[in-house]
């Protein structure tokens, strides 16, 4: 069987505006219960300023508690300092953040995107130093909330910026979910062709429904990485109208009933879910 890699991204995307915290012990149990369904890449927390996210703020005490765990544990790291806390608590790797657009680039970073880019060269020779993976990803790859339609030169300018960097991997988000196939196979063409074997992936939400449709024509265009949360949780507090992510466990089965092989157990997932959603049902807020 072919073998596709899917990223979950529910303890960082999915927690970050869930609108209520998940207790410390009850993130570590989600990531032990991903990892029991065969899930072997989780994008585990941010680290981030805790005053932005403050429902991620314990990123520093969650990592240690996964150290018995076999997987990749990726967080997003925005610049130096945020690389520095996440080779401090022993993750694998850290996900460096662009948008293609100015408008949501400064919405969501609060900077320019060429400021944010020197950041970012600056965090990853950080990362580099520490021995992390880097992984570089791109928001608003296909539309913006404030501008529309985002040119592809802009996601060219991005990812080239980040092959400069000597990045691991290159990563597309359609921030709001409104990529279209078509779309999709426009801008995976050209990365294919820019990226010279740096290895891409696929962050998806799902606005309009296409998700799967979307995931579909990355795949004939060579993609086989993939993020996914559970539930479709999920979204950009700076994205005015951000679905939520694709669902992990319909991207799993997709891919099952196609004789492709995820290595993941979908009927585990569901009772991680379940777990998850009892949690949250509980409305606890941020700790101060």
């Amino acid at each position: 069987m072919e073998q596709v890699v899917i990223m979950d991204v529910t303890p960082r995307d999915g927690l970050q505006d869930a609108g209520w915290y998940v207790p410390l012990e009850e993130k570590a149990a989600l990531i032990r219960g991903l990892v029991d369904a065969g899930v072997r890449s989780v994008e585990i927390t941010s680290f981030v300023h805790p005053k932005w996210i403050p429902l991620l703020a314990d990123g520093d005490r969650l990592v240690p508690l996964l150290r018995r765990l076999k997987g990749t544990w990726i967080a997003l790291a925005p610049n130096e300092r945020g690389v520095e806390r996440a080779a401090a608590a022993g993750v694998s790797g850290v996900t460096l953040v662009a948008s293609a657009s100015e408008s949501h680039n400064r919405a969501n970073l609060n900077h320019s995107r060429t400021e944010t880019l020197d950041i970012l060269r600056r965090a990853a020779e950080r990362a580099r130093a520490a021995g992390l993976k880097v992984r570089g990803a791109v928001s608003t790859a296909f539309d913006c909330p404030f501008e529309g339609t985002v040119p592809i030169a802009s996601v060219m300018a991005v990812v080239e910026a980040y092959l400069a960097l000597g990045v691991d991997e290159i990563g597309i988000a359609d921030t709001i979910g409104t990529a279209n196939p078509s779309a999709v196979k426009e801008r995976v063409r050209a990365l294919n062709d820019a990226c010279e074997g740096v290895p891409l992936s696929l962050h998806l939400h799902d606005r309009c429904g296409w998700g799967l449709e979307n995931i579909s024509a990355a795949y004939e265009y060579g993609v086989r990485r993939f993020e996914a949360a559970l539930g479709s949780l999920g979204g950009c507090p700076y994205a005015p109208g951000a679905a939520g992510n694709l669902d992990t466990e319909r991207l799993v089965s997709f891919f099952a009933e196609q004789g492709i092989d995820t290595g993941i157990e979908v009927d585990k997932l569901a009772a991680v879910r379940e777990r998850l959603f009892t949690v949250l049902s509980h409305r606890l807020p941020a700790p101060e």
